[in-house]
């Protein structure tokens, strides 16, 4: 992964990158909206996105990416916060950040409508979670673990 150098500006720097991300996931025929980033991130670019799925409580997600890592997004959601796969911050674990590059969503290669369908999947593994007690899905060994 590329970090912005002093030269190089966050994807997110200029109006017609934000507006496209905006743009596709709203293809989806999910209202999704600007919305201003947490104060850890502030500086950065961040989008809400009202989920109505009968499978899952309504909830609004919403895709933060900083200034520090613009291309890795921090994921929140304010619907049941109780899973084994949240950061301290109670943003979503949804891969594990020492995977290969393939097996991590990449802005470039898979775009924003691939990132909602990975939200999508974990907040229903979560809910299967809380329902059973099993997670359904691929996981890593998880200790104390920062943010991504």
């Amino acid at each position: 992964m590329t970090r912005p150098g002093p030269h190089r500006p966050a994807w997110f720097s200029r109006p017609a990158p934000r507006l496209l991300f905006q743009h596709r996931i709203a293809s989806t025929g999910l209202a999704v909206r600007a919305v201003r980033p947490p104060r850890a991130l502030r500086g950065g670019f961040a989008v809400a996105i009202d989920i109505r799925d009968p499978d899952l409580p309504e909830q609004t997600v919403t895709i933060v990416f900083g200034r520090g890592r613009p291309d890795t997004p921090h994921v929140f959601s304010d619907g049941p916060r109780h899973s084994p796969h949240r950061y301290d911050d109670d943003s979503l674990c949804m891969w594990y950040p020492e995977d290969p590059p393939e097996q991590r969503w990449d802005r470039r290669r898979d775009g924003p409508v691939v990132l909602l369908g990975l939200v999508l999947a974990h907040l229903l593994r979560e809910e299967w979670w809380r329902r059973t007690g099993e997670w359904a899905g691929p996981e890593a060994p998880h200790t104390a673990q920062e943010a991504a």
